[in-house]
C-alpha cells in the first residue's frame, strides 16, 4: 500500500480506525509524512482525520499514543499469563517425540528409545550413535527428517524430558506431565554433554576407532596417532588399502589397525574380566545430587580463578597474593577432578559384566564411542616409534599404562 502511495496510484486510504493502520508511533509519523508530501485522504469508520491541519495530526497522535499504550499493556498481561502457567506447570507444547500425540503420557514406542539415550551418554557414547540407532529403527523426529547429531543433542537437553517446566530459558518447577526420564538422570547428561570433552578436539566424533587414543611415544612429542587409509604393498600379492595410525605431530610414529587393534580389545577386555575388575566400581561418590554438586562447585571455582586474574591485574592483589589464592583454588580443583573421574568411571561401566567372562564379548560389542570411553578411563596406551626390523609388529611397542 505505501509503495502504490508513493507511485500515485492511490490517493485515500480507508481503515477501521487508526489504530488498525498503525501501532506504533514511529511508523505514524512516517505515515503522515508521506500522506502530506502525497496529499493523502485518510478516513476511518469512526469519522474521517485530516493530516494536513494540526487538529487532525493531534488526533492522529493521540490515538496512536493509546494504541501503543493498549498494545503494550497487553503484551504484559500475556508475560504475566505465561509467567503464572509456567509456575503451575502447565505445558507450552502440544506435540513431542517420545510422548502420545496430544496427550502428554509418555509413548510405549519411543520413551524407551530415549530412556535408552540418555543411558548410552551416561555410559560414554556419543550424539552420533544415538542418531544412528534411531535412524536405523526407522524411527523419525516429528517433523518425518531423519535424525543428525546436532537434533539430537538439542532433543536430549530439552527438560520436558525430565517432567521439567522451563520458562524464557530457566526452569521453574515440576511439569504435570510425566518425564521420560528422572530428573537426575536428566541432570547428568546435562553435565556431560556441557562437559569440555565434548567440544571439537581430541574427544571429539572419530572416523576410525582409535584416534586420539594412541599416545605417541617419541620423546618430547605427546600428540595422538590418528587413523588414515593408506596404500600397503604386498611382496607376492596386490597391493591393498588399510588402516594406518599414524602421529601427525611428530610424523615419526606409526602402527597398523590389524596388528594394534586386537591388541588393544585383548588387553581391556582381560583386565575387565579379572576377578578384581569390580573394584572398578568403588568411587567415592554415589550420589547424582553430589556429583552435580561437585560440577557447581567446579565452575565456581574456575570463575573464581579468573575474578583473581582481572583483581591482580587490577592491582587489588599483589603478584605473591594472586600465586597463593591460585594455588590454593589449583588444588580444589584438582580434588574435585579426582572425585569426578570416580563419577565418571561408575557411569562408564555400568551394564557391563565387570569379573565375569562375558565382559570379553560385551567389551567387542561396545560402540567406538563407548569403548574410547572405557579406555578414557581405565587405560593409556603408548606406541614406541619403529626401530630396526619395523616391517614386523613387535606387541612390545605398546605400552599399557593403567590409571
Amino acid at each position: 500500500m505505501l509503495d502504490d502511495v508513493r507511485e500515485g496510484r492511490i490517493g485515500a486510504v480507508v481503515a477501521w480506525d487508526l489504530d488498525r493502520l498503525h501501532r506504533r508511533p514511529i511508523e505514524l509519523e512516517a505515515f503522515m509524512a508521506l500522506a502530506d508530501d502525497k496529499r493523502l485522504a485518510l478516513a476511518t469508520v469512526s469519522g474521517d482525520i485530516d493530516l494536513a491541519t494540526a487538529q487532525g495530526r493531534l488526533m492522529a497522535r493521540l490515538k496512536g499514543s493509546v494504541a501503543a499504550h493498549e498494545i503494550e499493556h497487553k503484551r504484559a498481561r500475556q508475560l504475566r499469563a505465561a509467567q503464572q502457567k509456567a509456575e503451575a506447570g502447565r505445558p507450552q507444547w502440544r506435540r513431542a517425540f517420545g510422548y502420545l500425540d496430544d496427550t502428554h503420557q509418555p509413548d510405549p514406542a519411543t520413551a524407551p528409545l530415549v530412556r535408552e539415550a540418555y543411558a548410552a551418554v551416561l555410559a560414554g557414547g556419543s550424539i552420533s550413535d544415538i542418531a544412528r540407532a534411531w535412524n536405523g529403527t526407522g524411527v523419525h523426529g516429528l517433523n518425518g527428517r531423519p535424525w543428525s547429531a546436532s537434533t539430537v543433542s538439542l532433543f536430549l537437553r530439552a527438560p520436558r524430558n525430565a517432567g521439567l517446566r522451563d520458562h524464557r530459558g530457566e526452569i521453574v518447577g515440576k511439569g504435570t506431565w510425566p518425564g521420560l526420564v528422572d530428573e537426575q538422570t536428566w541432570r547428568s547428561a546435562q553435565a556431560v554433554l556441557n562437559a569440555p570433552g565434548r567440544a571439537p578436539g581430541r574427544k571429539s566424533v572419530r572416523k576410525h576407532l582409535l584416534t586420539g587414543v594412541l599416545q605417541c611415544g617419541k620423546p618430547g612429542c605427546g600428540g595422538y596417532l590418528s587413523g588414515q587409509w593408506v596404500m600397503q604393498a604386498h611382496k607376492d600379492a596386490p597391493r591393498s588399502h588399510s588402516i594406518t595410525y599414524a602421529c601427525k605431530t611428530c610424523r615419526r610414529c606409526s602402527v597398523r589397525a590389524e596388528h594394534v587393534e586386537p591388541l588393544i580389545y585383548k588387553v581391556v577386555a582381560g583386565r575387565l574380566a579379572r576377578a578384581d575388575a569390580v573394584d572398578l566400581l568403588k568411587a567415592e561418590v554415589h550420589d547424582a545430587a553430589e556429583a552435580e554438586a561437585l560440577r557447581v562447585e567446579r565452575l565456581a571455582l574456575l570463575v573464581r580463578l579468573d575474578e583473581i586474574a582481572d583483581e591482580r591485574a587490577d592491582g587489588l592483589l599483589t603478584g605473591q597474593q594472586a600465586q597463593r589464592a591460585t594455588a590454593r583454588i589449583t588444588d580444589k580443583l584438582e580434588a574435585i577432578e579426582r572425585r569426578q573421574q570416580d563419577t565418571e568411571r561408575l557411569r562408564v561401566f555400568d551394564g557391563l559384566p565387570l569379573g565375569k567372562p562375558e565382559v570379553v564379548e560385551a567389551i567387542t560389542e561396545l560402540s567406538p564411542d563407548r569403548l574410547r570411553a572405557v579406555i578414557d578411563v581405565l587405560v593409556e596406551f603408548v606406541v614406541a616409534p619403529v626401530g630396526k626390523g619395523g616391517h614386523v609388529f613387535h606387541p612390545e611397542r605398546v605400552a599399557v599404562n593403567w590409571r
